[in-house]
């Protein structure tokens, strides 16, 4: 079983995740994995941003997921998700 976090603390590193990401898309035209999978930090601990087996997913450090990328369908293919349309 993993650390006891406050809720709370799952909003703060999801605020800390997607300033990080803003702040990475203001240097780079386009983000790739490359740069997403430096993580951040957050209170002096390394959080990943994500996994490359996976879209959406749980960093072992908070209670709830954290997703900050989608799939781009091709054209014909299936659409999986809403978000995809």
């Amino acid at each position: 079983m993993g650390p006891i976090i406050p809720e709370n603390s799952d909003t703060l590193m999801r605020m800390a995740a997607f300033n990080h990401v803003r702040r990475l898309g203001e240097i780079h035209v386009h983000l790739t994995a490359a740069e997403l999978n430096l993580g951040f930090v957050f209170q002096g601990e390394r959080f990943p941003l994500i996994n490359p087996q996976r879209g959406i997913f749980k960093p072992q450090q908070m209670r709830y997921l954290l997703s900050i990328k989608t799939v781009f369908p091709k054209p014909g293919a299936k659409v999986w998700y809403d978000d995809q349309r």
